[in-house]
């Protein structure tokens, strides 16, 4: 408890001391230097939080585990955007057109290929402790509280974050570079490398919807359905697996060999329904950009130069800084696993 008390106490003096630069009076720091200082500072309590909550004497449920690492993510963020005065405009929060929203599902599902098959080759080389978790709580808690947890909580929070302050922010300097760079922070911030490698993809995928429909509301959705979708076949499969019987064994009893992955096997698998899905995405991305009427913005933003010089311009001191921590944390984290 005393490690939480100071943890609290830390932050509070911290934030104190930067309120004002980080709000802007007096123009003492540029806005990329506000918003990574507030991306260390969010590594800095989720790691204080992750390690409160490890020294517990008690097993933490997993609910408690999740809402715990939301707030960690979330509570600097939320500061900075309220004491910057944010308005909803800002941060992205726009209506979006019914056929947008259609072709923003499809655009998730077509990435689903993508996403499986960087999961698969990355299961090649390191472990997946977060899936295992998941697979492990869903026997002791029902689907709706999962999917609140899973899919709901997450799209809300770590796209306001991610996409709302980050993105939003690096995007005014350079939008390619500032989806990249939204992808590697919302990549590095999973904590482990098995998400690290489709989370970096997802990202940056977030992000260019964003900019493609000028809502956040864009990459909310699109988190939703990744997640939802993940959620409900988690649940979904076992009962499928069970009404088929002896098929159903079957079934299961590849699967379970799949998970002995090798880089050859992943490749012949997985690697063409890949390479379609990302061809298919990219026509309906263009179709989103076309129904959102963003052609022109979209093409001013691939025509950019000097995207490269623009990018590593991002990297500040304590953008180096937050991003060194979780690097180390998601090594140590597969060396000690």
């Amino acid at each position: 408890m005393r490690g939480g008390f100071f943890l609290v106490f830390a932050l509070g003096k911290c934030y104190n001391d930067f309120k004002c630069p980080l709000a802007g009076e007096g123009g003492s720091m540029s806005q990329k230097e506000r918003v990574n200082l507030v991306f260390l500072l969010t590594v800095t309590v989720y790691i204080g939080l992750s390690f409160v909550v490890s020294s517990l004497p008690i097993r933490m449920p997993f609910a408690v585990n999740i809402l715990v690492s939301q707030l960690g993510l979330v509570l600097v963020p939320a500061l900075f955007a309220f004491q910057s005065g944010y308005t909803p405009a800002e941060l992205g929060i726009k209506k979006l057109p019914f056929r947008a929203v259609v072709l923003i599902i499809v655009f998730s599902y077509t990435l689903q290929p993508v996403l499986t098959f960087l999961n698969a080759l990355s299961q090649c080389f390191v472990d997946t402790p977060t899936t295992s978790q998941i697979i492990s709580a869903a026997d002791r808690i029902g689907f709706v509280e999962m999917f609140l947890l899973v899919a709901v909580t997450p799209a809300v929070l770590e796209e306001f974050v991610y996409r709302g302050i980050f993105f939003q922010s690096y995007s005014e300097m350079a939008v390619l570079p500032g989806a990249v760079l939204s992808g590697l922070l919302f990549g590095v911030m999973h904590g482990n490398l098995n998400q690290f490698f489709y989370a970096f993809f997802m990202g940056f995928a977030f992000s260019m919807v964003v900019y493609a429909t000028g809502s956040l509301l864009s990459s909310m959705l699109m988190h939703l359905v990744i997640n939802g979708t993940s959620t409900v076949l988690l649940y979904l499969l076992p009962k499928l697996t069970e009404s088929l019987g002896a098929e159903g064994e079957s079934l299961s009893a590849m699967a379970a060999e799949a998970q002995e992955l090798t880089v050859s096997g992943v490749l012949r698998t997985y690697l063409l329904p890949a390479v379609f899905g990302l061809v298919l995405s990219v026509m309906v991305y263009r179709a989103i950009v076309s129904v959102c009427h963003r052609n022109e913005q979209l093409k001013a933003a691939l025509s950019e130069k000097g995207k490269g010089k623009a990018f590593l311009g991002f990297f500040t001191l304590p953008l180096v800084a937050g991003c060194l921590c979780m690097i180390v944390l998601m090594v140590a984290s597969e060396l000690l696993g």
